[in-house]
């Protein structure tokens, strides 16, 4: 029996499909949400990446985050392999807490068979189906696109 197409007489040429996205979340939401982050109007731009704003935003992710969460990093194993590990996420580092470069953004305490370690947060990856997701997205989003 021949497949049988259906398509959509709404959808424009030039849209691009809602599973075709760098980041989990649509990008004008995500702005809507970063500058929720700081607390500034909707038409106000995003602020950059500055050891302050490292700050509030390390505070909003303290507040709103459930930990501890799965997750997936990085590891670098031998000159340039590069190893997805499975972590939990138990904490985040405070960014005021040591001298902090604003170019590593903040990061996370994973652990992984009882050893703690810390990893960029940019670098952490979780589910779309965890709650955190939109979180650590936004935050990544934020970090990559503003630094």
């Amino acid at each position: 029996m021949p497949e049988t197409i259906s398509i959509s007489l709404g959808t424009r040429v030039d849209e691009k499909p809602s599973h075709d996205r760098s980041y989990h979340f649509k990008p004008l939401k995500q702005d809507d949400r970063i500058r929720g982050v700081f607390g500034v109007p909707e038409d106000a731009p995003i602020p950059p990446v500055t050891e302050e704003n490292l700050a509030v935003y390390h505070d909003y992710l303290i507040a709103n985050l459930a930990f501890p969460f799965d997750a997936l990093v990085c590891q670098h194993s031998g000159e340039s392999e590069h190893l997805v590990g499975y972590v939990k996420i138990i904490g985040l580092v405070d960014p005021r807490s040591r001298r902090h470069h604003v170019l590593q953004g903040l990061f996370a305490k994973a652990e992984n068979h009882k050893r703690v370690m810390v990893k960029p947060l940019s670098e952490i990856g979780v589910r779309e189906d965890n709650p955190n997701c939109r979180l650590i997205d936004d935050y990544s989003y934020w970090f990559v696109n503003w630094l």
